[in-house]
């Protein structure tokens, strides 16, 4: 019997992953309303939203870990080698100065500490991040999966206002950290997501049922508010990855993030006939790992392939993965590029899946131990 799919949540895996590959590729801001809620600010709040939703407190402990490192870090891993090797070869051969060393740091500790160590694969730094608040949410809440509804319910308010002052830790000590690339950033950003997992576990536990009111007057007043807190607050920009340039208090930051969070939320609920009816939107909210970690590469690809065109700057594009180059006016080609980034993405994702089945089938042929009874 086929699950359930929820297409209000689909529609809003996709509706983030354009807002990241969007911000990384051209700052295009098709979808930030004029620079009105501006993505960097809780594109990836809304990925934890959607995992601390999800969170299955069903799983025991082996089941939970098991997932979580096969699906997160393990590919996590595997493609940072891949890339590290890639990056190696274009540095050594190919006359590109992008991407740190090929050692045993940048391979096995970065990902951690830093996640931009190869450059083409940075989309992946906060798939660390991810990994630490659910296991930290499911370490916390999984106990209380067997009481009563009432008091998960509870278990969900306290929590979140747990995470909230863990939010509120990193967001101070956050501008002292400078940026620097070491275990107090992989904690910091740790903490920095908790509240915006929380508040999907919260949401899903007790707000969800609440989520009644028309929509216009709701996205009216989510916007007023957004409005009322950066008219007041406007240095409450930040960048996330780095935890730097913050300068407004922690509850305007997350004030801003949640009713963000409910407005695309509500306008997915909107939209979610729209990705019901269409295959090739739910394959991209079914694979945005893929387009998370392979869109810089895809970026790199489509400008490879202009690398002959008039005033293309080949040592900008060997040595600054910002640099960009447009053929013709930027405001007409830019949705192009994104279209594009997230297809070669996708691709990659795809091949090496089929690349990964074929080379198990093989094995699983030749073993001797084929077709043995092993019960």
């Amino acid at each position: 019997m086929q699950k359930d799919i929820n297409y209000t949540f689909k529609m809003l895996y996709v509706i983030a992953i354009i807002m990241i590959v969007d911000g990384h590729i051209g700052s295009f801001n098709y979808l930030d309303l004029n620079n009105f809620l501006r993505y960097q600010n809780y594109h990836i709040a809304l990925f934890m939203f959607t995992s601390g939703y999800f969170l299955n407190l069903k799983r025991n402990y082996k089941e939970f870990f098991s997932l979580k490192i096969t699906k997160l870090i393990v590919p996590l891993y595997l493609w940072n080698l891949i890339y590290g090797l890639l990056c190696w070869y274009l540095n050594n051969h190919q006359g590109f100065h992008l991407g740190n060393e090929l050692n045993a740091y940048n391979l096995l500790i970065a990902p951690i500490t830093d996640g931009h160590q190869y450059i083409y694969n940075m989309g992946s730094w906060f798939l660390i991040p991810l990994f630490f608040v659910q296991t930290i949410s499911y370490i916390i809440l999984q106990p209380m999966a067997t009481k009563s509804i009432q008091t998960q319910k509870i278990s969900a308010v306290i929590y979140f206002i747990f995470s909230l002052g863990l939010g509120a830790f990193a967001i101070a000590y956050g501008p002292q950290n400078e940026g620097a690339r070491n275990l107090t950033l992989a904690i910091l950003r740790t903490f920095y997501f908790l509240p915006a997992f929380a508040f999907g576990t919260l949401y899903r536990q007790i707000l969800e049922k609440y989520d009644r009111i028309k929509t216009p007057l709701y996205l009216g007043l989510l916007l007023g508010i957004i409005a009322f807190l950066s008219y007041h607050h406007p240095d409450y920009d930040h960048i996330p990855s780095w935890l730097r340039y913050i300068n407004e208090p922690f509850w305007i930051i997350y004030a801003i993030i949640f009713c963000t969070t409910l407005f695309w939320l509500r306008v997915s609920k909107i939209l979610s006939p729209v990705i019901e009816q269409s295959r090739c939107l739910q394959y991209i909210a079914n694979h945005t790992f893929d387009i998370m970690m392979h869109h810089f590469i895809g970026w790199i690809m489509i400008k490879a392939a202009l690398q002959n065109c008039p005033n293309f700057n080949i040592t900008a594009y060997k040595t600054d993965i910002w640099y960009n180059y447009y053929p013709i006016k930027e405001e007409l080609i830019g949705w192009l590029y994104i279209a594009v980034t997230i297809a070669i993405a996708l691709i990659i994702g795809f091949t090496s899946r089929f690349m990964n089945n074929k080379i198990r089938l093989m094995i699983n042929k030749n073993s001797p131990h084929q077709g043995e009874n092993t019960l």
